[in-house]
């Protein structure tokens, strides 16, 4: 009998129950996937010349959409399951809600989007109630400065007081009482001034402790015990939510008391962090951060979850390097790593999991490398490995889920490298993915970096020309075979612009209905183009290469003398 995909994505209400778990998972991890789901993709879907444009364009609408749920997915090796050729992975899925709870927090949605992820099991009620909030970075750091600052100013106050002489014994006779009309607050009074004099008739050392809401109530009554009382000391306290007026003996205790809350309100912070402490956690251990055509992912993580996303493309990949200084991309690995591209494989991510997943299955000269896979699931929470090649274990497809995506990267990622492994003829023992550092010569294992030196930070690029970043190097793309044709008719369709440079056969990539980047295969046919140009008497539109085009935009944004 099949069995349906039990949901239960991590939010407020359980985030403290597993929170521990989590980060110890990612601690112990030797790469972790990541995934976000989100309210909205694109400000504009179109095609892009050059990775600025595309970069540009893409933070645009990082700015403009939010993330409404994170995967992620830990993945080590079992040492004890695993041999030097075979390896046995421990995959350790989770999905999170996140909602932003600063009040002045604006965003868009797209209703595309919005019946997606309805239609793909998303919860929006628990996602607006319970979604985790988070702070970036400096709001943390103002946050904690702030709270230290008034730490240190009782700190002061407490030795100041211990220092200081005594004060004169005013003994215990009461002042006259304050005068309170007739009403609610007359009768809290009263009742409060009652439990002040039992409390102090007491032989107790215990602080009283009133429970109070009302913030008129709680400043009467410090009047009141100030004019009344003078030998106590009062002071309002907030545990779990509630307000309490609180009478104490001495001074000190008050003191106490105040470091206390502020100590709560230090702490709390961790949890207000919210998601962004797993990603911290990778930051510090440097693990391998792993996402399947990932650069608007990344791009969002950045923008939620650490700071404004810098105007150039270059700002970004520095400040994302000193973040996550080992990254990969599955989709540009299937695409372009040489053992991989024979394949053939598909290019979404649930195509190319359950194809990989075959593809060890079948026979192979060299074969690829054993790999046995277990899921390491949270109390409540049922994530299943993909059943292929038989009948299907879940009643409904997981796709689109962020921590089921972020299971499914992981086990592609592992058969990638079981297959580059495999044809490289290298164990799995050999494989090191810790950060690259200075071994002993006789030391056989290599860095993820060493083994994979072309595909280590390059993601792929959707509707982008060129399609690859570099995140951390220089985009060497040449962009000497695209010339911009625009000015043509509107009702010119595909097959009359292939005519126009016939018998050349060129690549296409629309901007609008007049204009286009014509793409040659080579620098020859770059050349020809330009030949042929030159040969049509008053041609219907206008082309200018690359360069050209460059200057041209220079041009029209330089001030006027």
């Amino acid at each position: 009998m099949r069995r349906a995909l039990l949901r239960l994505t991590v939010s407020q209400r359980n985030w403290q129950e597993v929170n521990k778990k989590v980060l110890e998972e990612v601690r112990q991890a030797e790469f972790v996937a990541f995934d976000l789901e989100l309210t909205g993709l694109h400000v504009k879907n179109e095609r892009f010349i050059g990775v600025e444009r595309c970069y540009t364009a893409h933070r645009e609408g990082a700015q403009t959409f939010l993330p409404v749920q994170v995967g992620l997915c830990a993945a080590r090796r079992d040492p004890q399951k695993s041999s030097g050729a075979s390896s046995h992975w421990i995959l350790s899925p989770v999905s999170l809600y996140v909602f932003p709870k600063k009040a002045e927090h604006h965003f868009s949605v797209s209703a595309a989007t919005m019946v997606f992820l309805d239609e793909n099991g998303f919860n929006f009620n628990d996602w607006v109630r319970y979604g985790l909030g988070w702070l970036r970075p400096a709001e943390e750091e103002e946050k904690r400065r702030s709270i230290q600052q008034r730490i240190d100013e009782v700190t002061r106050l407490q030795r100041a007081a211990q220092c200081a002489a005594p004060p004169p014994s005013q003994g215990t006779e009461e002042q006259p009482a304050l005068e309170i009309p007739e009403g609610a607050d007359r009768a809290v009074i009263d009742s409060c001034r009652r439990q002040v004099r039992e409390w102090l008739e007491s032989t107790t050392d215990s602080p009283l402790e009133i429970p109070m809401e009302n913030a008129f109530q709680r400043l009467l009554m410090h009047t009141i015990i100030a004019q009344e009382f003078p030998s106590v000391y009062s002071h309002s306290a907030r545990r779990d939510g509630e307000r309490f007026l609180c009478v104490y003996k001495s001074q000190a205790e008050v003191y106490e008391e105040q470091l206390r809350a502020l100590q709560g309100e230090m702490d709390a912070l961790d949890a207000e962090v919210g998601v962004r402490s797993l990603t911290d956690e990778i930051t510090k251990s440097q693990t391998p951060l792993v996402g399947h055509n990932c650069f608007y992912d990344f791009l969002h993580l950045y923008q939620s979850f650490y700071a404004d996303l810098p105007e150039s493309i270059q700002e970004f990949k520095a400040s994302w390097l000193q973040l996550f200084p080992q990254t990969l991309d599955t989709k540009f690995l299937a695409e372009a790593h040489e053992l991989l591209v024979g394949l053939q494989p598909p290019a979404n991510l649930k195509g190319l999991c359950d194809f990989m997943m075959q593809a060890s299955k079948t026979d192979s000269t060299p074969e690829p490398l054993p790999v046995t896979f277990e899921v390491n699931n949270l109390t409540g929470v049922e994530y299943r490995l993909p059943n292929v090649g038989g009948e299907a274990l879940l009643e409904e497809d997981g796709s689109h889920e962020a921590g089921y995506d972020a299971l499914m990267t992981s086990l592609v990622l592992v058969h990638q490298l079981s297959h580059i492994l495999g044809k490289k003829r290298i164990p799995w023992s050999q494989l090191d993915f810790a950060p690259l550092r200075k071994r002993h010569a006789n030391d056989p294992r290599r860095s993820l970096t060493e083994m994979l030196p072309l595909s280590v930070n390059r993601i792929r690029l959707v509707k982008a020309q060129p399609n690859v970043i570099n995140l951390s190097g220089r985009d060497e793309a040449d962009m000497s075979r695209h010339f911009l044709m625009s000015g043509y008719p509107a009702s010119w369709k595909k097959w009359d612009l292939m005519k126009v440079w016939s018998p050349l056969w060129v690549g296409l990539s629309y901007i609008d209905d007049t204009s286009c980047w014509v793409i040659a295969r080579n620098e020859a046919d770059a050349i020809s183009i330009q030949k042929i140009y030159k040969m049509i008497e008053e041609p219907s539109f206008k082309l200018m290469s690359y360069e050209e085009h460059k200057a041209a935009e220079a041009d029209s944004v330089a001030p006027a003398d």
